[in-house]
């Protein structure tokens, strides 16, 4: 795939060269300049929710959270380990938080934590589905795109956001218990 990238961007280049030479200068350095802004302001998006999760873990918060979505836990993945439980809850209330990319490390964690134990392929199946689907309730990652882009109402795509992403999950969840079987 990046041979075919790098086809393009070369064929586009050369073509470039030979039909508007000063074109190409100004764009590859204002197509620099946004990427360079667009990853500055993603990165302070993350940064600020980054330190939030830090201060959950902290202070003890996200065990509060775990605990709290320990029965909704239960119903989606079976019993889980007691860590899986933290990593999964944590997760799952950034996806919330729209903050997909961010909880990477903690998805990692969970599926880690899965792994070490038996009958657990059910888990990990509805996890990743959940985490494909993502629910967002603020799509704190769009709204910063669009806001970088200075769109007039970047808040006007919250509801079809929620709706969205709202029942891509519950297909996916009710395709997975109907179509995987949880070992007891």
């Amino acid at each position: 795939m990046n041979a075919i990238f790098g086809i393009i961007i070369i064929l586009s280049i050369s073509l470039l060269l030979f039909t508007n030479p000063g074109a190409v200068l100004s764009a590859m350095l204002s197509g620099g300049e946004k990427a360079l802004s667009l990853t500055l302001k993603m990165v302070v998006v993350y940064a600020v929710w980054m330190g939030m999760f830090e201060l959950l873990e902290k202070s003890g918060l996200s065990n509060k959270i775990s605990k709290l979505l320990r029965p909704i836990n239960r119903f989606l993945f079976g019993p889980l380990p007691e860590k899986a439980n933290d990593f999964i809850s944590l997760n799952l209330s950034a996806n919330l938080l729209g903050m997909s990319g961010a909880t990477t490390p903690m998805g990692i964690k969970a599926i880690n934590e899965l792994e070490k134990h038996e009958n657990t392929t059910y888990a990990i199946a509805v996890f990743f589905v959940i985490n494909a689907t993502s629910v967002q309730l603020i799509p704190s990652s769009i709204l910063a795109l669009r806001t970088s882009f200075s769109a007039i109402n970047p808040a006007d795509i919250i509801l079809p956001t929620i709706l969205a992403t709202s029942l891509s999950t519950l297909i996916g969840i009710l395709l997975c218990k109907i179509f995987l079987k949880r070992k007891k």
